[in-house]
């Protein structure tokens, strides 16, 4: 299944930036928006903004699959996409040779119905049928065959399994045709630029055949497409290397933001420190200190006898020694 990316191959893909709403979770937790004529939406606290396929793909008829009605299919093989888009179902093809453990790894995350490339291209014959078979077995809601499917092909995919097969197509011609009357009961069309004059000529032959289409670049292209005929779109989300990507240049503008806004706060807080602080107390004097406690009259000026030099080896005796009183003894502890 070499070429399975024939599936969108040359399809117009909304570009990242102008066709999703995707949030890291940062926003207010709780925040509900009131629906305008209905009740509110319920989201999760970290689960409230998934990848949402753009506003128009809402303007689809969509068709009905077992009871659910199908207007936008996310066209990722990737667990983590697939997980957080709001699609009504998931378009899984991968230009590899299908195999049944990735069909499984992509059922256990996907909350939505799941179509699964099974052949087409390089994958056909029996082997094609029997990875249809087991898809279905998975629990897969449809297959998908790429446009090098011969009709036979397509034929003997149906008369195995009991879910839809989709069939892609480039043009409409007598092949489409054929494919159409051995059993393909949705069409895939991925003819690039020339998609809405397909989706018309193929709608004209078959009013109420459910027909696939990508939705285009832009707005006019998407509302072009569904004006045609397409009951439902099929939207290539930006990849995860882009979205981590973006993800990681607003948290670096934020937390810019934010370290200049402390910086500056800082600087204000610093600011007004120094003009709080009080002015320091001058250091007291110690010259103008009174002398504590000595009785009155013991000493009123240095005696003469203490200005006298005192000869070199004399010991010095205190000019106070025979003017302080003697002090009672008090005992070891005093009374």
């Amino acid at each position: 299944m070499s070429d399975q990316s024939n599936a969108i191959a040359g399809a117009d893909q909304p570009s990242a930036r102008r066709s999703i709403i995707f949030t890291d979770g940062t926003d207010a937790i709780g925040e509900v928006v009131p629906a305008a004529d209905g009740p509110s939406p319920i989201e999760g606290r970290l689960r409230k903004a998934p990848l949402r396929v753009p506003e128009g793909y809402g303007k689809c008829t969509g068709f009905t699959l077992f009871g659910r009605r199908i207007r936008s299919l996310l066209y990722s093989t990737d667990v983590a996409v697939i997980r957080n888009s709001n699609a009504d179902a998931i378009f899984a093809v991968y230009p590899f040779t299908a195999q049944p453990a990735i069909t499984q790894a992509l059922l256990t995350v996907a909350e939505a119905p799941l179509f699964v490339g099974v052949g087409g291209g390089t994958t056909t014959g029996r082997r094609a049928a029997e990875l249809a078979a087991v898809s279905e077995m998975q629990g897969a809601a449809g297959v998908v065959l790429n446009s090098p499917a011969t009709p036979d092909m397509v034929a003997q995919v149906v008369s195995t399994v009991d879910i839809p097969v989709v069939a892609s197509i480039t043009r409409f011609d007598e092949v489409t045709r054929q494919k159409v009357e051995a059993g393909a009961r949705i069409i895939n069309v991925a003819a690039g630029r020339n998609t809405a004059a397909v989706i018309r000529e193929l709608r004209e032959a078959y009013p109420n055949l459910p027909i696939l289409a990508t939705g285009g670049k832009t707005p006019e292209v998407t509302g072009a497409t569904v004006e045609a005929g397409a009951n439902a779109l099929i939207w290539a989300p930006p990849s995860i290397t882009e979205l981590q990507r973006d993800m990681m240049v607003r948290y670096r503008e934020r937390e810019a933001t934010e370290a200049a806004g402390a910086e500056d706060a800082g600087a204000v807080a610093g600011a007004d420190a120094i003009e709080a602080e009080p002015a320091a107390a001058p250091m007291p004097d110690i010259t103008d200190m009174p002398v504590a406690d000595v009785p009155a009259g013991v000493v009123d000026t240095v005696p003469p006898e203490a200005e006298a030099a005192v000869p070199a080896g004399k010991p010095f005796v205190s000019p106070f020694k025979s003017r302080l009183p003697r002090l009672p003894f008090l005992g070891r502890h005093g009374r």
